[in-house]
């Protein structure tokens, strides 16, 4: 009889045991983004919910599905061709791109910061001037997973025609050994440029653009623009009123819109305070600051 009764407490204590375990269920996985809103979850029976959040944090949609339907996807990349040198909005159209995160096969390409909705992404990207003409993959993760894309880089344009350009270019990082009158050298790890000593012109974007395509140049890139004021602020070059005001540069980035579905595209501004601080002014917004060209 003592035997029969220890059985039966041991299987009474093994059933209990057995039934806490199987109570016990993987906690909910939750993914946020760099601002600490969240953007994904997966709930117990695999269910994985997309958050899109607005900048205020508010929710504007939700989307469910298993974990291989909220996989990333791609459907096109416009442009498809980018010629080296150029800044442009590179739109993402797809699916499942909340919180996508962007990598790049071919160093040196700038991107500025995006919004990742749903259905798209829209990546303010600048590909350097030395960069050869290739095919440049793009790599898309997300918390649930990533997809691949691609678009093709061009050569250099000169007077409406492409220079051929093939993988194995060879490009000096140095400052060039002459440039043009007014212009100084700038060494710089993606191509060395030259730069006005001073700035040039005074007025909203399309009139400094246009007058440095008239001279045969073309507007600084906000990275070039900072490493030649660093260079300047390390006594290593002599360039005049590099601080003190705004300045026009070719860079741009993209925020999205409160009202509007486009995003807000908005020019770069550098020189105020010191070399690193920018201001955005939105396009066609017509506000006068100098300029300075770099070729």
């Amino acid at each position: 009889m003592t035997f029969n009764f220890q059985t039966l407490r041991w299987l009474i204590l093994l059933i209990v045991l057995a039934a806490s375990v199987g109570s016990v269920k993987a906690a909910q996985q939750t993914f946020k983004d760099d601002a600490g809103r969240v953007i994904y979850t997966i709930d117990d029976d695999g269910t994985v919910s997309m958050y899109e959040k607005s900048p205020g944090d508010q929710t504007i949609s939700v989307k469910q599905g298993t974990r291989d339907e909220m996989l990333p996807q791609v459907t096109d990349v416009t442009p498809n061709k980018v010629t080296a040198g150029n800044f442009v909005i590179l739109n993402v159209e797809g699916k499942n791109l909340v919180g996508a995160k962007v990598k790049f096969s071919l160093a040196g390409i700038e991107v500025n910061p995006y919004m990742a909705k749903p259905d798209s992404l829209a990546l303010p990207i600048r590909v350097p001037a030395s960069a050869p003409a290739v095919d440049v993959i793009l790599e898309i993760t997300t918390p649930i997973g990533g997809t691949q894309a691609s678009f093709k880089v061009a050569g250099l344009e000169f007077g409406g025609t492409s220079s051929a350009r093939s993988e194995k270019q060879v490009f000096t990082t140095s400052a060039p050994s002459s440039c043009p009158e007014g212009m100084v050298g700038v060494g710089y790890e993606l191509g060395g440029f030259c730069i006005d000593i001073d700035r040039t012109v005074l007025g909203d974007f399309g009139k400094v653009e246009r007058a440095c395509g008239t001279a045969g140049r073309r507007l600084c890139q906000a990275a070039e623009w900072q490493q030649a004021c660093e260079q300047s602020k390390a006594g290593k070059l002599l360039l005049k009123n590099i601080m003190g005001d705004w300045e026009w540069t070719g860079s741009w980035e993209s925020t999205d819109s409160p009202v509007e579905s486009t995003p807000i595209v908005s020019s770069i501004l550098h020189g105020k305070p010191d070399c690193q601080a920018k201001q955005s002014v939105p396009s066609g917004r017509g506000e006068s600051f100098p300029g300075r060209c770099c070729k």
